[in-house]
Order: C-alpha cells, then sequence, then structure tokens
C-alpha cells in the first residue's frame, strides 16, 4: 500500500481475520458472498483494497483450536461508536474460484478457518467458495471516518466514496 491515496474500497471481514491477516497467519481470504449481493454471489471487483474489520457473527468454534488466541481482547480494536478505523489494506495476488471441496485442502495452511467453517460455507447455497491470495500490510497511519450506512449489511465491499 505504498501509494499516496489508499484505496477507496473497502473489504468487509471478521475482525478476527484482519488480525489473522495483519499478523502473517493468514494470506487466503475464503469468501462466498453476501446476503445482500447480487445473487449472493462473491465477485472479486477490487485488486485493492483497506480492511474493514467487523464484529458480528465471528466465533471461537468456526477457528482452529491454535488460532483462537487471535479472539483475546479482540473487542480493543472496536472503534468508537460511530466510526470506522482502517488500519491495513490489501492487494490481491491471485484470485481463483474453487468448485470442489477437496481443491481448498490446498490452503489449509494458509487460514485459520476450521474445516467445518470451510465446508459450511463451501456448500452454502451453491458448491463453490473464492479464494483471494492477499498480500497485507499495515497503512502509514490509521484512517478514521464517521460509519456511513451504506457500509453496513450482508455484503463484502464497501465503497469509500471519492478521496476526501
Amino acid at each position: 500500500m505504498n501509494e499516496s491515496l489508499p484505496p477507496r474500497a473497502a473489504f468487509k471481514e471478521w475482525a478476527v481475520i484482519c488480525r489473522a491477516l495483519a499478523s502473517g497467519r493468514q494470506d487466503v481470504i475464503l469468501r462466498k458472498g453476501g446476503i445482500v449481493e447480487p445473487g449472493g454471489e462473491f465477485r472479486p471487483e477490487h485488486s485493492a483494497f483497506l480492511l474493514l474489520p467487523t464484529f458480528v457473527h465471528q466465533s471461537p468454534e468456526s477457528l482452529v483450536p491454535e488460532a483462537r488466541d487471535l479472539l483475546v481482547d479482540i473487542d480493543a480494536d472496536r472503534p468508537p461508536e460511530g466510526t470506522v478505523v482502517f488500519r491495513h489494506g490489501a492487494r490481491v495476488c491471485e484470485s481463483r474460484r474453487v468448485l470442489r471441496l477437496a481443491d481448498l485442502a490446498a490452503y489449509r495452511d494458509r487460514h485459520v478457518w476450521s474445516d467445518a467453517t470451510v465446508a459450511e460455507r463451501f456448500h452454502r447455497w451453491k458448491n463453490e467458495l473464492n479464494v483471494l491470495v492477499v498480500d497485507v500490510a499495515p497503512l502509514p497511519s490509521p484512517i478514521s471516518m464517521p460509519w456511513h450506512e451504506s457500509f453496513g449489511g450482508c455484503k463484502s465491499w464497501v465503497d469509500l466514496g471519492p478521496p476526501s
């Protein structure tokens, strides 16, 4: 993320997964698609984006046991009410749609999701999962902005609008 201006798109992901990505314990994003996305399908719309940590739906059972420590004090990462804070950006190195659950085994040591969570996500709606191999880097300084209602909802991408 060496550009003078950060990307104007953000990718919504569980805060614990953002921690795993930021710490190098994970370098892939597994995505099915959000309920409000057209057809419930994920589309890799951006090659560079900010990570927008979310704090709903995360659970220890969704992670491999050795990664559950990432949840310790996770609420300390929560920004003040009515704001969002971006600390990391990501670049997509590879994007792939996986159509066989067995093919996801090649990524097992590259993410912290439990096998049960990966299988559930793979089988939800139709048998497929998107894999983004990403390079994650800290921003030179955190970017804070007011929360906008358009950021909400079960979707992957958030448009941050024109640079200010």
